[in-house]
């Protein structure tokens, strides 16, 4: 639990709430938490959680230098520890804190030590303000490439990674991470801060049917934030992306010529007010796939392989959002694919924007993988074509 920030309150509500769900889980099997919180009297640590008691068994209190959870050395310390005091036949993971999907964020302090501090190089789960801050300041990040290459060197394969984070679940994501999870479950869109019901879930997460991953879907989708909205959820079997990358490479260049694409009637799940439009950046992949792709046979195609890929997911036309957007998607269920894409476009080179897409984008695999990379220098080649 990444709390080290404006969360903080919401991980002691969300520990309560798993120490209630841990009396309803069997008795050999653990339920583990690490903990980085804004407390000054409560350095991080790790904690078993069961029988409705929170048991800490771990200081990591740094004798007074900045402690960031989302710092990748201390993150693979923190999993290795806990997987060595707690042997399993099967692990799973739970993300718990702010995240903006693969968009780039703010380095970690370990990234900028080891390269030059003018580097851009930046990260999208975390984030940790560092030893004794209030949760509003010095904050860093650890990107997905990073993230996934410490749950790789972890030397075990999740049976699942729960993302109770926002816009996780996206191509771009999932490619990232399929070698280390068997499945990802999360959301597309922002999570509010209440999180998951952990009082109910807690004991489906050990749950041991092949589509064990449904009951937790079900019972989080049923939860009502405070305004009375559902976010719409998802589950990525991982071992579907690479062909999912692999057949989206090959219609790549079915979708417009010129680099425009169509995105008037898309679910979008991250935008940005640029002058008076909004501009759509993580959009559902199944509606720009089937807006965008002009062969009906070569879609039906890509389509069997994406719902062998997303194979379980919930939709609500509207959620909650910290972003001045207002949108209903009243008529799109049958429009959902369950994860956001990134399409490179010549409108997200607008330096106006907050981030820069279409080079930050190029860090993902998946951008070559799916052919993304193809489609960009072949749309921009004839945009210049057309200049001249």
């Amino acid at each position: 639990m990444i709390a080290e920030n404006n969360l903080s309150g919401n991980a002691t509500a969300d520990l309560t709430e798993m120490a209630a769900g841990s009396k309803n889980i069997p008795d050999d099997v653990n339920l583990v938490a690490f903990v980085d919180n804004t407390d000054r009297n409560n350095p991080p640590y790790i904690a078993r959680i069961a029988g409705g008691k929170i048991c800490k068994n771990t200081g990591y209190n740094s004798a007074g230098n900045e402690f960031y959870a989302s710092d990748p050395q201390k993150m693979s310390e923190i999993l290795s520890r806990i997987i060595t005091e707690y042997p399993a036949e099967e692990y799973g993971l739970v993300l718990w804190g702010h995240a903006s999907g693969w968009l780039i964020e703010q380095d970690t302090i370990a990234y900028r030590t080891a390269h030059q501090a003018s580097q851009t190089v930046r990260r999208a789960y975390g984030y940790d303000t560092g030893a004794d801050m209030d949760g509003n300041g010095g904050r860093k990040w650890i990107n997905i490439p990073t993230l996934a290459n410490v749950l790789e060197g972890l030397r075990i394969r999740f049976k699942f990674i729960l993302a109770d984070i926002c816009n996780f679940q996206s191509a771009e994501v999932a490619y990232e991470l399929r070698n280390t999870a068997d499945f990802i479950i999360g959301s597309p869109a922002e999570i509010p801060a209440i999180g998951a019901p952990y009082d109910k879930i807690v004991p489906l997460l050990f749950g041991t049917s092949d589509d064990f991953y449904k009951k937790i879907v079900d019972t989080y989708f049923e939860q009502e934030d405070y305004y009375g909205n559902k976010v719409p959820l998802s589950v990525i079997k991982t071992n579907e992306m690479e062909y999912l990358a692999y057949i989206t490479n090959r219609i790549i260049a079915l979708l417009p010529e010129d680099g425009t694409i169509k995105t008037e009637d898309a679910i979008f799940y991250y935008g940005e007010r640029s002058r008076a439009d909004v501009i759509k950046i993580l959009t559902d992949i199944d509606c720009i796939m089937s807006g965008n792709i002009r062969y009906a046979e070569a879609y039906d195609e890509w389509k069997a392989q994406l719902n062998r890929t997303v194979v379980y997911k919930k939709w609500t036309r509207k959620w909650t959002t910290s972003y001045n957007i207002d949108f209903d998607f009243k008529d799109a269920e049958g429009l959902y694919g369950g994860m956001s894409v990134f399409v490179p476009q010549k409108i997200y080179d607008d330096r106006v924007l907050r981030y820069d897409y279409n080079n930050d984008i190029k860090r993902l695999e998946w951008y070559y993988a799916a052919g993304m990379d193809f489609y960009y220098n072949k749309s921009i080649k004839k945009d210049i074509d057309n200049i001249y």
